[in-house]
């Protein structure tokens, strides 16, 4: 079986979606919330030198931009909001391109990404992909969904964790797959080293040097001819 694994922000799309959905949130919900923007910008330069990890950031700025337990039905809606209006439209040519070409080969498409599931699972269905891999939110007994994250950031190793824990779900081996990764970002680099074909995408010259030490291919996902 030939599998295609996916990273989302900036391989798929042109731009990191997570901030980008939490400003959405909170401007079809509660505006009121936007005077923290400057807030979680200080945030960011925070984790940026090192203060803290990412899922302690993304668990803040998800309780100050959208609240500590999320309606279920009141998220579904901005969810399919934000895919169509904000996602679709951001899709770099490359990509689309690279994913319609496996598609048609009858590969295995998977998206693996640190955002979270409750809108990665949406990217991902009206995309086309067969499944997702995603960051996971807890949720509470009455339904609604916690700021909390259940278990750990779909970041780095883990995310190579939680691709084998889908693999085995699916009762499936490495050895009898072959599997391709792309993604933008080193962070990603045990998950393409697992894999039997790695893609960095749009990499910067440092991350091109990257690329030739770890024989990672290279695609231009600017434009749909450089996929």
């Amino acid at each position: 079986m030939n599998i295609a694994i996916y990273d989302l922000d900036k391989t798929i799309t042109r731009r990191p979606t997570f901030t980008h959905f939490l400003l959405f949130y909170a401007r079809r919900t509660a505006p009121f919330r936007l005077v923290g923007l400057p807030i979680w910008i200080m945030a960011l330069i925070g984790y940026r030198v090192g203060l803290y990890g990412r899922k302690p950031l993304k668990q803040f700025g998800i309780s100050m931009f959208m609240g500590r337990n999320l309606d279920a039905e009141t998220l579904a809606e901005v969810v399919t909001n934000f895919v169509s209006e904000a996602v679709l439209t951001d899709i770099q040519p490359g990509a689309a391109k690279s994913i319609e070409n496996e598609r048609s080969q009858n590969q295995k498409l998977l998206i693996a990404t640190a955002a979270p599931a409750f809108y990665a699972n949406k990217i991902g269905d009206v995309m086309g992909f067969d499944a997702v891999v995603a960051t996971q939110h807890r949720l509470r007994s009455d339904g609604r969904i916690c700021h909390f994250i259940d278990g750990e950031n779909c970041y780095g190793p883990e995310k190579l964790k939680m691709v084998k824990t889908w693999f085995d779900a699916q009762g499936l081996k490495r050895e009898d797959c072959h599997i391709s990764v792309y993604s933008d970002h080193a962070s990603d680099a045990p998950l393409m080293d697992w894999a039997h074909a790695a893609y960095l995408v749009n990499p910067s010259e440092k991350l091109r040097k990257l690329a030739a030490q770890k024989n990672w291919q290279v695609r231009d996902f600017s434009s749909a001819e450089g996929h």
